[in-house]
């Protein structure tokens, strides 16, 4: 078990965090591309920058729209997403495994970083619940979310028991489960919706740039719609 324990914290986290990070790259360079060729056919490239980026921060840091649809979602959602980033960069055991390569960062005393890690276990298991018994979203909810829902629970989970004197489950493992879901996560990053952490910067922009139409625009919308006759008003 140690031997195994050694290799997916050496070998399959090397390959994990690659994977993650060339997927993510890969991502955001072909939405930058389409923006740009976007951009380049548009009869209009005023783009309003600074109010594309207020917008986007407002979505980013979005403290003050939770209250107002599906609040419990909404802040579970919230929760979600602030506790499993804080404790995934700023736990002191995450950190030293970057050490190696010659990073790292201050890191966020336990036991705060427990409360935090709670918390966005906290999130994630409402957020299961919602999908499961919530109508609407069970309705728009496929095999895939419930399974990254799943890993995420079993990797924060399993991580906060890892981490206390009181965890009636073997430390190895809750260790071997706590890193072989993480680096489950890692590898589906840029392949499933999780890819948002990178490209949600660019939701904003791309919508702004997707309804400046090209010169022809109108044209080719009526040739697509009442074929190359078009129609007659």
């Amino acid at each position: 078990m140690d031997a195994l324990l050694d290799f997916m914290r050496g070998p399959l986290l090397a390959f994990a965090l690659m994977v993650l990070i060339l997927g993510l790259a890969r991502q955001v360079i072909l939405g930058l591309w389409g923006i740009g060729e976007s951009l380049h056919r548009a009869s209009d490239r005023q783009i309003p920058f600074g109010r594309v980026i207020r917008t986007t921060m407002t979505w980013v840091f979005p403290v003050t729209r939770l209250h107002r649809s599906k609040p419990v979602f909404s802040y579970a959602s919230f929760f979600f997403h602030l506790g499993v980033i804080l404790s995934a960069l700023f736990l002191q055991e995450h950190i030293d495994l970057l050490s190696g390569l010659g990073l790292s960062w201050p890191s966020i005393p336990r036991p705060l970083i427990d409360w935090i890690a709670l918390l966005g276990l906290a999130g994630l298991i409402i957020i299961l619940l919602y999908r499961i018994y919530v109508r609407q979203s069970r309705a728009v909810s496929g095999f895939l979310d419930y399974f990254i829902l799943v890993l995420l629970i079993l990797t924060v989970g399993m991580g906060y028991l890892a981490g206390q004197s009181w965890n009636v489950i073997p430390y190895k493992v809750t260790m071997l489960i706590h890193m072989g879901t993480g680096a489950t996560i890692l590898v589906l990053f840029p392949f499933t919706k999780l890819a948002h952490c990178a490209l949600y910067p660019l939701v904003r922009l791309s919508s702004e740039v997707g309804w400046r139409f090209t010169q022809e625009g109108g044209s080719d919308v009526v040739k697509t719609l009442w074929g190359p006759e078009g129609r007659k008003i």
